[in-house]
């Protein structure tokens, strides 16, 4: 099983991270956010992984922390919560944000997330409420995610800014660069708007 990788981020996409290793590329798939970060290094990064192995491939998700990597962890081992379910959630919240949802059961928060019903944050909350409570919420990367509550909304602001002509990592870090308040408040084309003042500051 391949635990980590130490190497320098030769490309990015939406949700993944190339990342060469001795000459070897290896495509890692990460959290929005953490691409975005790993994607701006020009240095040598390390990645807590985890191989998910199925008959038909064998695929790497990647963390900043070993704590991100524990929470996905947790997550994947919810009945129908696959990786990219997992990696989603990941997306849209950090990793103290999920636990401290999970415990305090906000259904309400976990199902503002793309893709995540009202059965399936039940289902998380009844099946990791006991394990994530002793997890250690404390310990996270700090990278900046889209607030919870207005995922959708982040999430289009990123699509139009790719449709104006920018790539995806210049878009997430723009949109990092506005306040979790600000995002909260504002319309879809009021977010491009300032993330558009922001890309003019580089």
């Amino acid at each position: 099983m391949i635990s980590f990788l130490r190497g320098r981020p030769v490309s990015c996409g939406a949700d993944y991270i190339i990342i060469d290793v001795g000459g070897v590329g290896y495509k890692v798939f990460a959290p929005i956010p953490a691409a975005a970060a790993l994607g701006a290094e020009k240095n040598e990064v390390t990645v807590h992984t985890y191989l998910h192995v199925r008959e038909d491939a064998m695929q790497l998700y990647g963390f900043l922390s070993e704590n991100d990597l524990e929470v996905f962890e947790h997550l994947i081992q919810v009945s129908g919560i696959g990786p990219k379910a997992a990696l989603a959630i990941l997306s849209a919240m950090n990793a103290c944000s999920i636990v401290q949802t999970v415990v305090n059961e906000q259904v309400d928060a976990l199902i503002s997330i793309p893709g995540i019903g009202k059965k399936t944050a039940q289902r998380i909350i009844i099946e990791l409420k006991d394990k994530m409570s002793r997890l250690d919420a404390a310990k996270t990367t700090g990278i900046p995610a889209f607030p919870v509550l207005d995922a959708g909304t982040a999430a289009d602001a990123l699509q139009a800014l790719i449709a104006l002509g920018y790539n995806s990592g210049e878009a997430r870090r723009a949109l990092g660069r506005i306040t979790p308040a600000e995002i909260s408040s504002l319309r879809t084309e009021d977010l491009v708007k300032m993330a558009l003042k922001e890309l003019g500051k580089v």
